[in-house]
């Protein structure tokens, strides 16, 4: 048996890097903070309806502000999923979306909620 025949089944998947938008205006704090909430929401019912595995920030201060992993292995689904999202209708970030071809039944399972958390 070759190398590749002993390979999980492979599929496709879109992954989306976050991205800062240049020279975006500074908000209010409460504004900035309502944006954020509904952005989180937003990914709440991505993850909600399984089309979002994953997402989560980046920690560097940089123009990559997080990365998230979608099941659909369309580009031109995720983009539906994600325009409404209200922190890319406010212009604070926008996405680039890239097909990403892994084994098949991906998932990230959180950790239960009796799990102490830790920082890193």
């Amino acid at each position: 048996m070759s190398e590749y025949e002993k390979l999980p089944e492979m599929t496709q998947y879109v992954f989306g890097l976050f991205r800062r938008v240049a020279n975006r205006p500074d908000l209010p704090e409460e504004e900035s903070n309502r944006i954020q909430e509904a952005h989180m929401a937003n990914l709440r019912q991505l993850t909600e309806r399984g089309e979002l595995l994953t997402a989560g920030p980046c920690l560097e201060d940089s123009d990559l502000r997080g990365l998230m992993i979608l099941s659909t292995g369309s580009v031109e689904r995720a983009r539906e999923l994600t325009r409404d999202d209200p922190a890319i209708l406010a212009g604070r970030i926008f996405l680039e979306f890239y097909t990403w071809y892994a084994p098949a039944g991906l998932q990230v399972v959180p950790p239960s909620p009796n799990v102490a958390k830790t920082s890193g």
